[in-house]
């Protein structure tokens, strides 16, 4: 046999000691140093063999290299040598060799170019072209364009092969994924066995094939003859479970004590495991230990759910009885046991699997309902109106196409709040170090418009952004429900709002500014914000701040709608506000290791490092659902339940608690009042961490066999429902999380899609989903419906989840809103029946923003003819009147959109257009006010639509009573663009006097280009 070894470098000592092994088996081995990425060379390595060896018989290639880093390191001089060997290499070989009447053409490829492999994006989608050129050649085998058999195979890691991974890792690999490196040996028959069957791509595992199956493939689990707790009055009652408790106990306390290296006297059963120095790492450990030593399979988030050894042993002894028995009892005790108790065999590594992928998928199915209705149901919670600004997004349209783009909105550190270089460094030997350097950040975190809020130029600069945000986008909520201000005014509506401390103040003690009277309302005390907005608004619901951490939106949302429950109030404006201005909390969070050192955070994967923080704002405003449909509200979705309790005590402070979050969703979904079936989509808090993210998904899989089983379909196994995280999008909000959830589900309800959630496509091996409801949306999908018995569709039903780092838990339950059947058609519109356009801003620079605004909207959002009569009723009664004014009478949305262009770029003359401001008419409108008749004739104008001359009084400052134009058949009000807020910065007071002598003061550089992460897709 002639063999020819190919390689772009010479041959080294120990490439020549291999080919003299080779040559001494008897094979003739020759090695000829060749770049086939070079479409000569590949050629002329062909003609050389053809000549020198006659005929050449098969190719192996096996080329690559790889650059490992993460791809928005990757410079393009990487990409292009990563892929030339596996692209640009294979496609020249293949028409350098396509006459040759070969037997095989084979390609070694690699299960990242199937699984993907972060870090090796590049030679994964390497290998993923091979995979996919193998089909390709094998094809054109079939029209005689090529010969012999075309075959890539996707190669595991190899024991022998020149990439390791660490002891521990690779027990966890076995105990999880069932799958082992794989040997020699077992790699040659698998190379037989693939060119044996008629396949042009196969993946090779080592391992146990049925937990391969079950973990990567999501095959259904092979059931046990018997389950351990259906035969356990089989066992031989002979051995008490006292003396199996403290045969486990004496276990247990023995690999505790190796592991932590303290005496086995010192470990007590009622202790936290924590307590004791157990960390991730040990924990792993543990675990790979309990399991070695009784045959188990449990995975490290079981201690979090079982803290210390007496409720972990407790809960071995339910679920692992027998198998703990069959070590522990005595041989008399086993022999008799051994007649009714059936043993399951070992599981062994069996011979390589060779495999192919498959997904389970979404399917609509009928089920009958056993959901209750009765009077004593909690009045549902109606979303009228929303808004938001979030990393790449200044507001909700934007937010949404990010989402369905699939877009990583994560950047760099920007100049405007900190130098991140300056604290650049290695946070376990430097002092206020960090080496975090991403985040997810908004545009315009200084930008204000002061004087729209009645608040001085002056005592905006001490005000907190928070604050800033959190008045302009509860304002933007309000308009986009549909209302005025006027309208809110003296009013029973709350405000609850998660906010807290951001360390804007701290940036004037690092400048040595002087204090001034503003800070105590401006950046001093959190609480001010609500109360702030509370005043502007005069209305006198409760204003509360909340604060419970990660969990602080949603627990306001909680808050307000028990508070509506309990008649505290009518209405509410809900959300929360984050900014990162210091860098104070990214040096503590990178100390204790909750930070993603690449700036992704990877909700749901096996390569989960930590979250990465980020900053937004979101308001909803909340109002019962029967006020709503009576007062023809624009309705987002229905809040059917909310819930929140508290995780008590856990393996730490900061560790979570799966039972009581199981606790949470079975209160929330059981006042839901709802069939759980029906729920087909959880917003999960999934922070992207190893251990937080299945521990979540073990609370929800608890929490719903416990709400399936009141069902008469108590089988959870069919993947209805999908999982998916916002903050893989946007990063982790923090006191803002909760409601960026929320919105997202309100627009995969709107558009009837759901979004993947980025960084998923390995998951987490802890993440186990066979036995439940749940599934990761890991590419965009239409967000089907469940049909009832009676083959009618039902409304889309989510939860959302919030988990607070100090243990505040939060669950919200969300349901799509579907309009009456017997709901009043809108009035049309028409040039006949035409109707009025009215527009009002502060000054004319904002009135022209506005009508561009509404100009945009019209040409992005498509709105019909039918909407006419609604976009004119909204902007009338759903907007305050203000100093400059501009009004049109229009028939059509043609007409609108062309009378709006024509305004926008500032022509005159033009046709029932009207413009007017307030202050300049005080004394013409002083007259009509006066006026005792002006009612009665507004009536007669109004029934004879002379709408011109009522328009021409308003926008000259009169109040007109909108309503009287329709009755009883108002319009329902619509989603349209808000106010454009003047954008003006305020930061910290100039005092260029002590700039001098203060060397860290600095201002936000806004108009500067924002740093981007390399690689980011357009956030």
């Amino acid at each position: 046999m002639s063999l020819i070894l190919t390689g772009r470098s010479a041959p080294g000592a120990e490439t020549e000691q291999q080919l003299e092994e080779l040559r001494g088996l008897g094979a003739r081995v020759t090695y000829r140093q060749t770049d086939v990425s070079e479409q000569a060379a590949a050629r002329l390595l062909v003609q050389e063999i053809e000549a020198e060896y006659v005929q050449l018989n098969g190719i192996i290639h096996s080329a690559g290299i790889i650059k490992d880093n993460y791809i928005v390191k990757k410079t393009q001089a990487e990409l292009q040598e990563v892929l030339a060997p596996k692209v640009v290499g294979l496609e020249y070989l293949d028409e350098a060799s396509k006459e040759l009447e070969l037997d095989f053409f084979l390609f070694f490829s690699s299960v990242s170019g199937s699984l993907g492999n972060a870090g090796q994006a590049d030679y994964a989608m390497a290998n993923a072209f091979m995979d996919a050129y193998a089909a390709y050649r094998q094809t054109l085998t079939t029209f005689k364009q090529r010969h012999g058999r075309t075959l890539s195979i996707n190669w595991s890691l190899w024991k022998e092969g020149g990439m390791h991974i660490d002891a521990e890792t690779e027990k966890m690999l076995l105990q999880n994924l069932g799958m082992v490196p794989l040997q020699k040996e077992n790699g040659i028959k698998a190379l037989y066995q693939a060119l044996a069957s008629d396949k042009s791509q196969v993946l090779v595992f080592d391992g146990h094939v049925e937990k391969i199956k079950q973990k990567l493939l999501l095959s259904p689990v092979p059931k046990e003859p018997q389950r351990d707790n259906e035969r356990r009055h089989e066992i031989n009652a002979s051995t008490e479970t006292e003396n199996l408790f403290n045969k486990v106990l004496e276990s247990l306390v023995q690999i505790a004590s190796n592991i932590l290296k303290v005496s086995a006297q010192d470990i007590d059963i009622d202790t936290e495991l924590g307590e004791y120095g157990f960390d991730s790492i040990s924990f792993t450990v543990f675990a790979n230990q309990i399991n070695q030593e009784h045959r188990l399979e449990l995975v490290p988030t079981i201690f979090f759910e079982h803290g210390n050894l007496k409720s972990l042993i407790e809960f071995l002894l339910k679920d692992y009885r027998s198998r703990l028995l069959e070590k522990f009892a005595q041989p008399a005790d086993l022999a008799a046991s051994q007649a009714v108790i059936e043993v399951v065999p070992d599981q062994k590594p069996a011979e390589p699997s060779i495999v192919t992928r498959k997904r389970s998928r979404f399917a609509t199915r009928s089920i009958v309902l056993h959901e209750k209705h009765n009077e004593s149901d909690v009045e549902p919670i109606a979303i009228i109106g929303i808004s938001g600004k979030f990393p790449g997004a200044d507001d909700i349209d934007e937010f949404w196409k990010n989402l369905s783009a699939g877009k990583d909105c994560i950047t760099e550190i920007p100049g405007d709040r900190w130098d991140w270089q300056e604290y650049y460094g290695d946070p376990a030997t430097e002092v206020n170090k960090t080496n975090i350097k991403w985040g997810g950040f908004i545009d315009g975190v200084a930008e204000f418009d002061p004087l729209f809020f009645g608040i001085s130029p002056r005592e905006a600069h001490f005000i907190d952004p928070q604050q800033r945000l959190l008045m302009m986008y509860a304002w933007k909520a309000i308009e986009d429900a549909g209302y005025s201000a006027q309208a809110l005014s003296g009013t029973k509506t709350g405000v609850f709002i998660g906010t807290g401390n951001t360390g804007y103040k701290d940036l004037f003690y690092q400048a040595n500014l002087p204090i001034e009277g503003h800070a105590t309302t401006g950046n001093m005390i959190p609480s001010v914000g609500p109360n702030r907005l509370s005043y502007f608004l005069n209305i006198h619901g409760p204003s509360e701040p909340i604060e419970t951490a990660c969990s602080s939106s949603l627990v306001a949302i909680h808050r307000a709608v028990s508070a509506m429950e309990s008649g505290s109030c009518d209405m509410a404006i809900v959300g929360g506000v984050n900014t990162i201005l210091t860098p104070e909390a990214h040096i503590s969070y990178s100390k204790a290791g909750m930070l993603s050192k690449d700036g992704r955070c990877k909700t749901f994967s096996s390569h989960a490092n930590g979250y990465v923080r980020g900053e937004g704002v979101g308001m909803i405003m909340l109002k019962k659902l029967k006020d709503a449909e009576r007062d023809r509200d624009h309705i987002y979705g229905i809040i059917r339940s909310t819930a929140e309790n508290h995780g008590g005590r856990a393996n730490t402070l900061t560790s979570p608690n799966p039972k009581a979050q199981a606790d949470l969703l079975v209160t929330a979904y059981k006042k839901a009042n709802l069939d759980p079936r029906t729920v087909t989509y959880i917003e999960a808090h999934g922070t992207g961490t190893e251990l937080g993210d299945p521990i979540e998904i073990n609370g929800l899989k608890a929490a719903f066999k416990e709400l399936y089983q009141s069902t008469a379909d108590s089988d959870v196994n069919d993947h209805r429902c999908g999982l998916g995280s916002v903050k893989s999008n946007i990063g982790h909000l923090e006191l803002a999380a909760g409601i960026s959830g929320v919105l997202k589900i309100l627009l995969q309800m709107k558009y009837k899609t759901l979004v993947k959630s980025l960084h998923s496509d390995v998951l987490n091996p802890y993440i186990q989903l066979n036995d439940s409801p749940f599934y990761i949306v890991q590419e965009n999908d239409e967000w089907k419906t469940i049909q009832d018995g009676k083959g009618h569709a039902l409304p889309r039903r989510a939860g959302v989840s919030s988990f607070g780092i100090g243990g505040v838990n939060a669950h919200i339950v969300i349901e799509e809103y579907i309009p009456r059947e017997n709901e009043v058609a809108p009035a049309t519109s028409s040039p006949q029946h035409p109707v009025i356009i009215v527009l009002s801003a502060k000054n004319e620079q904002r009135l022209q923003d506005q009508a561009g605004q509404l100009l945009v909207a019209i040409r992005e959002r498509k709105y019909a003819d039918t909407d006419l009569s609604r976009i004119a009723y909204t902007l009338q009664v759903g907007r305050e009147a203000m100093e400059e004014r501009l009004a049109f009478i229009v028939g059509t949305m043609a007409e609108l959109e062309e009378k709006l262009q024509k305004f926008v770029a500032g022509q005159d003359g033009i046709d029932n257009l009207y413009r007017g401001q307030v202050s300049r008419n005080k004394d013409v409108l002083a007259v009509f006010v006066v006026d005792e008749d002006m009612e009665k004739i507004f009536d007669i104008w109004i029934s004879k639509r002379k709408y011109a001359r009522l328009v021409d009084l308003w926008v000259k400052g009169l109040h007109i009573d909108w309503t009287r134009l329709y009755g009883e058949d108002r319009p329902r009000r619509i989603s349209l663009p808000t106010y454009p807020f003047a954008r003006d910065t305020y930061w910290l007071p100039d005092a260029p006097r002590l700039r001098r002598t203060v060397h860290r003061v600095r201002r936000p550089r806004l108009a500067a280009t924002r740093a981007r992460r390399p690689g980011s897709p357009g956030c």
